[in-house]
């Protein structure tokens, strides 16, 4: 969902919490502000209204007795009176408040209920001064009832009925932000979940330095470490604007619950310390090793703790240290090794005598596949290169304006290639927003397909790493060209060789592209919308059906899943089978989805690249890329893919041939012929018989030896001492002068070829150039994604003629 703001022309200033409104049986409303993404679904709504309730069921009773943690303690509201207006401040310090509306004091430890139309307590002024660390606290129940937006809190100062610098906290979607002035200047640390309703919940945010931090029941939550706006620094000291269950923006509602045991400190409190103050006496807040790749994932909820481990560390051995509540302590001891290549379990006993048992497990973590931040990865395959053309993501409002792309033989080893497309020089007819490219190659030519400022473009190029050209001037598909947005393109070529063009947000859409693949008739384009549909259109076919998947949600909830549907045809119909990608909290995984598939050749492996939640601290405009394994069932469904955050082991980048021993090798579309060397010295394609003399059987005959320039690839030598190598591109056979370049010309690496247990020679020297025949001419030449090319560059390593 987007988080643009919107200003008022009425008496009422609208709140930063204010988004977009729907309306049922319409369209999205379009934002005031267009250059955020509007990423909605209609369900969103539903979605929320269906946890609160789920949250309710599940739990009502109130948490453990909080610690009486006195350092620092500026302001400590208990709001365990049974009648009055004042909010007695029990930290000593004289600072309590006035409490006004109807004051609903229970008496009975449930605190004071707030009733969403005029009860708020109204908070001493300057109540942060000279404060460059601070901690917020409470316990909260929010009302099943509750209208958004909202504050639990906001201190700060408001000018025209609008915030002017402030601190707060909203539980919708949960989240602290740190203000110099307007909406604008905020500095949030947020989460991509609403707080639950109607139940218990205690609530923390600490900052100190450049770091805020927000816990929920006493566990991290989120973290934000660029903060710079200090408490104290908020109107230079003076607030006057404090309040408790009100917002600074007048436009905004009141909050509908009930609070108690409200404490503001002026330091940050420790992580145990948060726990104590939470009364969670028997949870986890940290787990530290010096071989961790990331901090510790901590399930508090089911009491898990998953140590994500630096490729390389030694399982067998660790011996992690455990930060606990105050009183608390833990079995083993902290810092005890352990053989963690199996879950092992520690009981945490509290101060208050009460036990727990926690599972803590390790795990290798290779994940993210890509360095930095990227979103909406498009995987594509060009000859034994693997590519991966993502989003350039960090920028808010996904307002990034460059393309990369990035190569892997293995799908683990990825080689950056650099910007390929950028809009601002690049492209004549937009400079902003560049999001969730595809790529194709036809004709000799490769297309790639992008966003760009809600319009979907399209660039040619002779390389798969570019530079790209624009061919058109001009969008492909402009924006408003029909309901939905125009983003997230795809592309899928059928076995006929027609390609079609997916595309949409909010609508699904597809249409054949002409042979030029940068045009198409706009009469055939089809609405093919699932339900569920928001975004990120993808196709494949296995086996005679075709398979259409799409991500649900919003970018930015971490519910954002991958569903798909099955067709018997490019265009459908679809039947929807289900989800096949979602979260998985205990992992730290949230948001994975807009994702491609690729498929080794010659096999029934196939592979889903997808961009989660950053781990840690990520959101909808702060992702990472991974890769994961995608397998179908006896009846051809997809089967539920797992996100881990191991990734996957290396692929095969080639075809083994056997060392030091003679071979010959035939060729897959001649069986007949096979490369040999005549007596100009140059390599043809000849036919070889029984009967053919023993000369020709020699010049077809080769020992297969590591390759001269690179052991893990292969040179041929024949009978005299010679090595194949390429001249020219002409492959010839020449004795070796030792030399650097002669090695590398005469050094080719396996891949995979066009028929089961075939191999593409690929130059060492000129990647991207197999050695195939052409008009029975040996040669290397570019690869061409084709079957006429794969069966002329492919050979069997058969027994030697010779």
């Amino acid at each position: 969902m987007s988080f643009g703001r919107h200003v008022s022309t009425s008496a009422k200033v609208l709140s930063p919490l204010l988004r977009h409104v729907f309306v049922t049986g319409c369209e999205p409303m379009h934002s005031v502000r267009p250059q955020r993404r509007r990423r909605f679904w209609p369900g969103a709504a539903a979605t929320v209204a269906a946890a609160a309730l789920l949250a309710g069921v599940l739990g009502l009773s109130a948490p453990a007795q909080a610690a009486e943690i006195t350092d620092g303690l500026a302001l400590w509201y208990k709001l365990d009176a049974t009648s009055g207006t004042v909010a007695v401040d029990a930290s000593g310090n004289g600072r309590n408040g006035t409490v006004n509306g109807a004051a609903g004091w229970s008496g009975t430890g449930e605190g004071l209920t707030f009733n969403g139309s005029d009860t708020y307590i109204k908070v001493p002024d300057n109540i942060m001064s000279g404060m460059n660390a601070i901690t917020v606290s409470m316990d909260v129940r929010i009302d099943a009832a509750q209208s958004t937006p909202y504050f639990l809190y906001g201190f700060g100062n408001t000018s025209n009925g609008a915030g002017n610098g402030y601190l707060f906290t909203t539980g919708n979607t949960f989240r602290t932000a740190i203000a110099s002035g307007g909406f604008s200047t905020e500095q949030n640390t947020r989460t991509s979940t609403a707080l639950p309703r109607s139940v218990w919940k205690h609530v923390t945010y600490t900052q100190t330095g450049t770091t805020g931090v927000l816990y929920q029941d006493g566990v991290e939550v989120a973290r934000n470490t660029s903060v710079t706006i200090t408490p104290g620094s908020i109107g230079s000291g003076i607030t006057t604007a404090n309040y408790i269950g009100e917002s600074l923006y007048s436009s905004d509602k009141l909050f509908k619950g009930r609070m108690r045991d409200f404490r503001v400190y002026n330091r940050a409190l420790t992580p145990g310390e948060v726990l104590a103050v939470s009364g969670n006496t028997t949870g986890i807040a940290a787990a530290t090793d010096p071989s961790l790749k990331i901090p510790a994932i901590i399930d508090d909820a089911n009491s898990r703790i998953t140590l994500p481990m630096k490729e390389g560390t030694d399982l067998t051995a660790l011996a992690p240290q455990f930060t606990l509540a105050q009183g608390a302590s833990i079995s083993p001891a902290s810092g005890t090794p352990r053989d963690f290549t199996k879950p092992v379990t520690y009981e945490v006993t509290g101060s208050d005598g009460t036990k727990r048992t926690w599972t803590v497990s390790a795990q290798i973590m290779r994940s993210p596949v890509l360095p930095g931040l990227t979103a909406d990865p498009n995987i594509v395959r060009f000859g034994d290169t693997y590519y991966i053309y993502p989003t350039t993501d960090g920028f808010a409002g996904w307002s990034g304006t460059q393309f990369k792309a990035y190569s892997s033989k293995d799908l683990v080893h990825w080689t950056d290639h650099g910007v390929i497309l950028d809009l601002g020089p690049d492209i004549s007819w937009t400079n902003s927003r560049a999001w969730a490219p595809t790529m194709t190659a036809k004709n000799g030519k490769y297309y790639f397909y992008y966003s760009a400022d809600t319009n979907i473009g399209v660039a040619v190029s002779d390389s798969p790493t570019g530079p790209f050209k624009d061919p058109l001037g001009k969008p492909l598909i402009a924006r408003g060209a029909y309901t939905g947005q125009m983003i997230d393109p795809a592309v899928f070529t059928d076995g006929d060789g027609q390609s079609y063009l997916y595309w949409g947000q909010g609508r699904a859409y597809v249409v054949p592209l002409n042979d030029d693949m940068v045009s198409f008739d706009a009469s055939k384009v089809t609405n093919i919308t699932p339900t569920g549909y928001n975004e990120g259109s993808f196709v494949i076919k296995r086996k005679g059906t075709y398979y259409f998947m799409w991500s649900e949600n919003d970018t930015r909830d971490e519910n954002y899943r991958v569903a798909y549907a099955t067709g018997s045809s490019p265009t459908g119909p679809w039947i929807k089978r289900g989800v096949i990608l979602e979260k998985d909290l205990a992992l730290g995984i949230k948001g994975p989805g807009h994702h491609s598939v690729v498929q080794v050749p010659n096999t029934d492996d196939w592979y889903i690249a997808y961009h989660r939640f950053a781990i840690p601290g990520g959101d909808g405009t702060h992702r990472e890329t991974t890769i994961d394994r995608m397998e179908f069932d006896t009846d051809g469904l997809i089967k539920k893919v797992i996100p881990t955050l191991g990734s996957i082991d290396p692929i095969s980048g080639g075809t083994a041939l056997p060392t030091n021993t003679t071979r010959s090798l035939q060729s897959v579309n001649y069986p007949g012929r096979y490369a040999a060397v005549r007596s100009d010295s140059l390599g043809y394609l000849d036919p070889v018989t029984s009967s053919s003399t023993t000369a020709v059987k020699q010049s077809a005959t080769f020992t297969v030896v590591p390759g001269l320039a690179d052991g893990s690839c292969y040179s041929f030598r024949d009978s005299s001492g010679r090595y194949l190598r390429h001249k020219d591109f002409r492959i010839r056979a020449d004795a070796s002068n030792g030399t650097t370049p002669f090695n590398k010309d005469a050094t080719f690496c396996a891949r995979p070829g066009s028929a089961t247990g075939s191999v593409s020679l690929e130059s060492y020297n000129y990647p991207g150039r197999y050695l195939r025949h052409y008009n029975y001419e040996l040669r290397i030449d570019p690869y061409q994604d084709n079957a006429t090319f794969r069966a002329d560059s492919s050979f069997t390593a058969v027994s030697p003629w010779a």
